[in-house]
């Protein structure tokens, strides 16, 4: 059963904050670029959409057909807002992706060349979500189809101030698999947000991948964009490129 979502009330403001924070706009959205490719003429699916940010930006990229899903309603129904005001093309399905079918999702499975994911994994609780999640990429893909995922750095900066130049601080609650870890960030104007994800080994990923059927996985890090070197300046990216809290999962289908 599809239930509340922490992300329902968050449409608007997470917006807001892939754009406002200089780290999600020069590092994470520039290396999703980087990874993702040329997907010009592609069939992808934005998996755990949230409000679509990725989802439009991959039509704008040159994907054929784009489709976003989210179990979140209150994200989805900003996506589809945005949609209605830009009329990017793009398709939204409210799906859990974590708990694949045993029948198989008839209007998804088999119909992409590659499957997208920013900020997704990282929010199973189980492994079994985690499996989940990686189960409904694969089954999504066309053969020789791929996942690009961004997720959450399982060696991230340690301390609760490691991040605090960059605008977000991340709290780790308890050690081991799917551990808690807060973000708390505040947008420009004093807007506080805040979510928490689980700590996942690479390990983990790739145990969960390989049972989800991924042939092969490797691990890309991020880098920052030449607009943002040259606004900010290669110092201030230090700290943060030493220990990203994201790094990028590609597994490939055999």
């Amino acid at each position: 059963m599809l239930g509340m979502s922490e992300f329902d009330t968050l449409g608007d403001t997470y917006e807001r904050s892939a754009v406002e924070l200089p780290f999600r706009e020069h590092v994470e959205r520039h290396s999703v670029r980087q990874a993702v490719g040329d997907v010009t003429g592609l069939t992808v699916l934005d998996m755990g959409c949230g409000s679509g940010i990725y989802t439009r930006r991959l039509a704008t990229w040159g994907a054929r057909h784009v489709t976003g899903i989210d179990v979140s309603e209150g994200m989805l129904a900003t996506g589809h807002e945005r949609e209605h005001a830009q009329q990017a093309g793009v398709t939204y399905l409210r799906r859990d992706a974590t708990r694949p079918g045993p029948a198989g999702d008839p209007l998804l499975d088999g119909t992409c060349d590659v499957v997208v994911s920013v900020y997704a994994l990282c929010y199973a609780v189980t492994e079994q979500e985690l499996t989940g999640f990686l189960t409904t990429a694969r089954r999504a893909l066309k053969p020789g189809g791929r996942l690009v995922a961004m997720t959450l750095n399982p060696d991230y900066g340690r301390g609760v101030r490691y991040y605090a130049g960059y605008g977000f601080s991340l709290t780790q609650h308890e050690e081991g698999e799917g551990a808690p870890v807060t973000l708390a960030a505040t947008l420009p104007g004093g807007l506080p947000m805040s979510v928490t994800a689980r700590w996942w080994s690479h390990r983990a990923y790739e145990k969960a991948a390989s049972a989800a059927g991924f042939a092969r996985s490797s691990w890309a890090v991020p880098t920052v964009s030449e607009t943002g070197a040259s606004q900010y300046g290669s110092a201030y990216w230090t700290a943060y490129l030493n220990a990203p809290q994201a790094v990028i999962l590609n597994a490939t289908v055999g």
